[in-house]
C-alpha cells in the first residue's frame, strides 16, 4: 500500500508546529528558572527536543512537504498565545506546572508520531531509527512527568492562588 504524501505532509507539519510550540515553552522554562534544577533539566530537554525536531524536519524535506506560510504563522501564533499562561513570571509555580503538563502531553504525541511512522511501509520513512526515537520520547515523558508531579504538588499546596 502506498502512503498518501499529501496526508503525510499535513501530519508531519502538524507535529512540526507542536515541536515549535514545545521549544518556545522549554525556552521560557529555562529563562524563568535559571540557576535552578528545573532550568538545568529544561536545558537538557531542549537539546533533545531540537534533535527530534531535526529528524522531523529531515523527513519533511525528503518528502518536499515544507509547510506553507499560513501553517507556519498559525503555529507561531498559537505558541505565542499560550506563553502568558505557561510560566513562572505570570503564574508562579503553577505556571511551571502548566508548562510541564503541556510538554508531557506533547511528548506523548511525539511518541505516537514515531510509532505511526514506524508502522508505515514507505522506504523513506524507514530510514530513521524509530526504536531510538520512541525510547527517547518515553524517557523524556518519564522525566517531565516526574517534574510535573513535583511542581504540581508544590503549586497546589501553596496558600495563595495566582
Amino acid at each position: 500500500m502506498t502512503v498518501n504524501h499529501e496526508l503525510l505532509s499535513t501530519y508531519l507539519n502538524d507535529h512540526l508546529a507542536g515541536a515549535t510550540a514545545a521549544t518556545d515553552v522549554i525556552e521560557r522554562l529555562i529563562d524563568e528558572n535559571q540557576g535552578e534544577t528545573l532550568g538545568e533539566f529544561a536545558t537538557t530537554l531542549l537539546q533533545e527536543v531540537e534533535q527530534d525536531r531535526a529528524e522531523l524536519e529531515g523527513l519533511i524535506q525528503r518528502y518536499d512537504a515544507m509547510p506553507g506560510v499560513v501553517k507556519k504563522t498559525i503555529a507561531w501564533t498559537g505558541a505565542k498565545m499560550s506563553m502568558p499562561k505557561f510560566g513562572r513570571t505570570t503564574s508562579g509555580d503553577f505556571g511551571n506546572f502548566q508548562a510541564l503538563e503541556f510538554l508531557s502531553l506533547g511528548i506523548l504525541g511525539k511518541r505516537a508520531l514515531w510509532t505511526m511512522l514506524q508502522s508505515l511501509s514507505d522506504p523513506e520513512l524507514l530510514s530513521l531509527d524509530y526504536s531510538r526515537l520512541i525510547e527517547r520520547a518515553e524517557n523524556q515523558f518519564q522525566q517531565v512527568e516526574a517534574w510535573r508531579t513535583r511542581t504540581g504538588a508544590f503549586a497546589m499546596n501553596q496558600r495563595t492562588a495566582v
